[in-house]
């Protein structure tokens, strides 16, 4: 109850509130509170997406960055074959060679462009190869002993691998600030790969890591981390301010692949490198890559600047309009008689003064409408006088013409009788008020009985073939849309010739629509002619251009048919390759209901 007395208070005291109050009241709801609210979720969000598309842009450099790794890593396991397949240094390590001095001639031939080759990849730091036999003698320093192997954390590994793996290791280095060393390892193996001979060791240096951090094109002061398979830290930048949080990085690592995360304030990238056991990572400070939050505070002071000049012109021009708008309502509220209702003061040259003079002109218009209206009511009543009267003609033209049939018969002229009632019906057709559309049926009755007139006319110079599809004769169509192009086939083409005139009318229906073929064998259409009407047909040329008559009934009648069955819909003519004329009508039957 409480609340609904306050709301109702609310709404008196605005009710009660002068213009421009209102106008300050809504400028801060509506305005100021939409706007600061919009500012807020537009900065959210824009900051968002600059997060996001941050994140991304670091995480493809990471996927590109370790495609690189993975590419050089695949190159340093490919210098494996060449060494496997060297039949002389297998002969070596297998204890194959006759002497000494044919061993060392062997190595200077055959081994050492090897030795040589594999070098060619800029991060190998060191090859070595360390044999099983210790009998043999060593003749080079790049061979060892198998006793002088560093094994790795776990020895059996090495036995377990198979001939086509090797063995990726690492080892922690002694200061937190430098890389551990990373070796690949495989077992050499005799050419028939039945005995053990000994284990090839590539060393890397620092640089193939290096390189990957190079390539993510990190700021200064990222903090660069390489981290072990239990998670424990093996490298940390000494370059950067950052502080790594272990345990609350290690609880957001992925398993395997690569992923960057926000926490804390900072963008972490992971990438971890299943075949070295290694787990690298960039982390980035937000707020110094990004910089955005020290441009908030100016940001804001402008957009508040903004908005109080922006208020001061509001509240000047709104109180330009409110002024006249209150003294053009008070003069309103004292007018009583309309005619007395013209405002004397200056309107002004803007949309308001624009307003008061139009309302003056509508006053001073007032009386002259008053007098129209007037007017207009005399002229419709004697409107309806005259149609009454007009209707007599009808019915006594109907009259006549039954007399004069009646009389035909009675003196045996049967002829005269026929033509008296053909001619009614088209007369009843034809001046019958009230009935804007008919069927195809009585279209083609009316057509019927024009024919026949003219069939008594001009006797056996004319032959008319009429036929239609039963589905079709029923459907709904506008009044006189066959018969004046019948019209037109005997006045302008068959009474144009010496010979007999024939002509032809089909209905036919084509699933969805009807189509109304008329031809005739008259005198056709001249081609400048037809090419005019066909221009009026397309809506291309006006109808008031023609210089005969049959273009512009042709063009109603294709208006007719288009605006009643829409689509498609309308008359196609041309000259026929027979002689004559083809006139073609398409009644498109969308939405079209029957009788």
């Amino acid at each position: 109850m409480t609340n609904m007395s306050f709301l109702c208070n609310l709404r008196d005291r605005l009710r009660r509130m002068r213009i421009i109050p209102k106008l300050i009241v809504g400028y801060v709801l509506l305005i100021c509170i939409p706007l600061s609210m919009f500012g807020f979720l537009f900065y959210k969000q824009m900051y968002g997406n600059m997060m996001e598309q941050y994140r991304m842009g670091k995480t493809n450099m990471m996927e590109r960055a370790y495609q690189n790794l993975e590419i050089e890593l695949t190159k340093l396991e490919a210098l494996y074959p060449l060494f496997q397949n060297n039949t002389r240094l297998t002969a070596y390590l297998g204890g194959l060679g006759d002497t000494e001095s044919d061993d060392f001639y062997d190595y200077k031939k055959d081994i050492a462009p090897t030795f040589s080759y594999a070098f060619i990849n800029q991060y190998l730091e060191k090859v070595s190869v360390y044999k099983n036999d210790s009998k043999m003698a060593i003749i080079t320093p790049e061979i060892e002993n198998r006793t002088n192997f560093r094994a790795p954390a776990q020895p059996d590994t090495m036995q377990l691998l198979s001939p086509s793996k090797g063995l990726w290791v690492y080892e922690a280095p002694s200061a937190p600030d430098q890389l551990p060393t990373i070796r690949y390892l495989h077992n050499m193996y005799n050419d028939s790969y039945t005995r053990e001979l000994g284990v090839l060791q590539l060393s890397l240096s620092d640089s193939l890591i290096k390189q990957f951090f190079q390539t993510l094109q990190s700021e200064d002061g990222v903090l660069r981390a390489v981290l072990a398979q239990d998670h424990s830290l093996l490298f940390q930048s000494s370059t950067s301010k950052l502080v790594l949080n272990e345990a609350s990085i290690t609880e957001a690592l992925p398993d395997g692949g690569i992923k960057s995360f926000y926490k804390q304030g900072q963008l972490v990238s992971v990438v971890v490198v299943d075949r070295l056991g290694l787990t690298l990572i960039d982390i980035y400070e937000i707020d110094t890559v990004l910089n955005i939050r020290q441009e908030i505070g100016l940001s804001i002071t402008i957009g508040l600047l903004l908005l109080g000049l922006l208020s001061v012109l509001y509240f000047m021009i709104a109180s330009s309009i409110t002024t006249r708008i209150i003294r053009f309502s008070r003069y309103l509220k004292r007018v009583e008689d309309p005619k007395m209702a013209y405002y004397p003061a200056e309107s002004g040259a803007d949309e308001i003064g624009f307003l008061i003079t139009s309302y003056n002109a509508m006053i001073v218009r007032l009386d002259e409408m008053v007098h129209i209206v007037t007017q207009t009511e005399l002229l419709k009543k004697e409107a309806e006088l005259k149609m009454l009267q007009a209707q007599i003609n009808p019915h006594f033209i109907y009259n006549t013409l039954e007399t004069m049939r009646m009389l035909a018969i009675v003196k045996g002229d049967d002829t005269v009788a026929e033509i008296g009632f053909k001619l009614g019906k088209l007369l009843r057709y034809s001046l019958s008020r009230g009935k804007d559309e008919t069927t195809l049926a009585e279209e083609l009755a009316h057509v019927q009985h024009y024919i026949d007139i003219h069939l008594t006319r001009i006797g056996d110079r004319l032959s008319a073939d009429i036929w239609a599809d039963n589905e079709v004769i029923e459907l709904l169509c506008p009044r006189f849309i066959l018969q004046p192009l019948v019209e037109n086939s005997i006045m302008h083409g068959i009474e144009k010739i010496r010979g007999k005139g024939r002509l032809t009318l089909e209905l036919r229906d084509e699933g969805d629509a009807v189509v109304v073929k008329l031809a005739d064998n008259g005198a056709g259409i001249t081609p400048d002619r037809l090419l005019f009407i066909r221009e009026v047909l397309a809506g291309r040329t006006p109808a008031e251009k023609a210089s005969f008559s049959g273009g512009i009934g042709l063009h109603n009648v294709n208006e007719r048919i288009k605006a009643y069955f829409g689509g498609n819909s309308g008359i196609d003519i041309r000259n026929s390759d027979e002689g004559g004329v083809l006139t073609t009508i398409r009644l498109e039957k969308r939405g079209i209901r029957l009788a």
